[in-house]
């Protein structure tokens, strides 16, 4: 499933809002970049609240997120299982 850049826009603000210094941009068309902090400044609540963040954001929009092992990259799916 593609991947808005106006949502991504939305939940950066959504985070900078929330004084989380976590950042999403484009990998490609259907995947996005969980972009961290730097080491001095990122903590593991910070890296929970930022995907929690993202993950609310496309639930209301009824669109599944699915991260990375590392956490780092996430693709939307939508309930119908399709990309």
């Amino acid at each position: 499933m593609k991947i808005n850049y106006e949502d991504l826009v939305r939940i950066n603000a959504e985070l900078k809002k929330k004084n989380n210094r976590f950042h999403l941009s484009y990998r490609d068309e259907s995947t996005a970049c969980v972009e961290p902090p730097g080491e001095c400044c990122r903590t593991e609540q910070m890296e929970t609240e930022a995907r929690q963040c993202i993950e609310e954001y496309y639930r209301v929009k009824n669109i599944f997120v699915q991260f990375s092992e590392d956490g780092l990259y996430f693709v939307c799916e939508s309930p119908s299982g399709c990309f």
